[in-house]
């Protein structure tokens, strides 16, 4: 099974507004349902097609998410953590049931 996947209205994409160096998406043309599985985005994707011949839609997959971590920054000369900060950090979403929580 594949990861989590989103379908985007993609047919104006040319026109869509500047925003902090990309472009923003439209408020009617944003995902409003995450898809548990390419498979199941792509038929979703397909009867889309099919209700709005004259519009194109992408597949998005959820590939990397972020995770915000305790990392320890002080440590007693015992090894006891005294003191940490949270740091973000980059996950690779795989095929686990563990990797990300959908």
């Amino acid at each position: 099974m594949s990861n989590p996947c989103m379908v985007l209205d993609v047919t104006d994409h040319d026109q869509w507004a500047p925003f902090r160096g990309c472009h923003r998406i439209p408020e009617d043309c944003r995902p409003t349902v995450l898809h548990p599985s390419k498979e199941v985005a792509e038929q979703e994707a397909l009867r889309l097609a099919s209700a709005h011949p004259e519009r194109m839609f992408a597949i998005l997959e959820v590939v990397t998410a972020t995770r915000t971590v305790k990392v320890p920054t002080h440590v007693t000369l015992g090894g006891q953590v005294f003191a940490d900060r949270n740091l973000a950090r980059l996950m690779q979403v795989g095929d686990g049931r563990d990797d990300f929580p959908f």
